[in-house]
């Protein structure tokens, strides 16, 4: 309604500025018709137009509500798959970490195992020697004593006199 009284207040405005006789037309009866015919559209058609917007407004808050909707599901996925991201993260750091102190002690054992069976090795190593040693003296002895009482050389005093070094 505000339109038309616009529109007329604006074609009043051009009909009167200009220099026409307003008698000799038939303008005024022309605007009192488009004024009669815009009143019945608005009448039969008023209620449809509405009816058509409204539903249109509807559905497009409707459908505003659907993206809203899954825009706010998926921020949440996103802030959970970061979460996980970040658990996932964090576990990985603690797995590396537990991995790096068990190698160390791991390897600190096998150190430790390595030094002892090593000094083992060498103990028994010293060991094997001196039993090596006193066998062969062993055997030069009993070589030596053979050979002297196969050519009965020595006499008795000096025999003893030798075992008696050698046992000291």
């Amino acid at each position: 309604m505000k339109i038309i009284i616009g529109f007329f207040l604006l074609f009043s405005t051009l009909v009167f500025a200009t220099a026409v006789d307003l008698s000799q037309t038939d303008m005024f009866e022309r605007t009192i018709n488009f004024v009669i015919f815009i009143a019945i559209l608005w009448y039969f058609f008023a209620a449809k137009a509405k009816d058509f917007f409204a539903s249109r407004r509807e559905k497009i808050a409707e459908r505003l509500s659907e993206v809203q909707e899954k825009l706010k599901i998926a921020k949440n996925d996103k802030e959970h798959a970061l979460r996980k991201l970040e658990e996932a993260r964090e576990k990985a750091n603690e797995i590396l970490e537990a991995a790096k102190k068990e190698a160390y002690v791991i390897a600190q054992r096998i150190e430790e195992q390595s030094s002892i069976d090593i000094e083992t090795m060498r103990k028994n190593t010293e060991v094997l020697m001196e039993f090596e040693q006193r066998k062969m003296q062993k055997e030069v002895v009993e070589e030596v004593l053979q050979e002297v009482f196969s050519q009965n050389q020595l006499n008795t005093a000096e025999y003893i006199n030798i075992l008696e070094r050698k046992v000291v």
